[in-house]
């Protein structure tokens, strides 16, 4: 008569150390979603910064952008030569 009382007194101590646990998982959750917030705010600032800064440097790097500092700094075009005699054939035809 004794083991169905302590199945059910080892039931409710279950429950009731499962119940304590969940609350207090639930509550470190909690306070940690403040600062996972926190944490996404500063990673899409960090991004936004990231595009601007690709804009900024592909700008930079732009062949327009060199060929006017190129010319600004005095720098001429490079002209594509003009040759009037043929090049020899490398193989020779027999």
């Amino acid at each position: 008569m004794k083991k169905p009382v302590l199945l059910i007194f080892l039931a409710v101590i279950t429950v009731v150390l499962l119940t304590i646990g969940k609350i207090a998982v639930s509550g470190m959750v909690s306070t940690s979603g403040v600062s996972l917030s926190e944490i996404e705010n500063e990673v899409d600032k960090y991004k936004t910064e990231n595009i601007i800064l690709r804009e900024k440097l592909l700008s930079i790097s732009s062949l327009t952008n060199i060929s006017s500092k190129a010319a600004l700094l005095g720098f001429v075009e490079k002209k594509s030569e003009f040759v009037l005699s043929r090049p020899l054939p490398l193989a020779v035809k027999q």
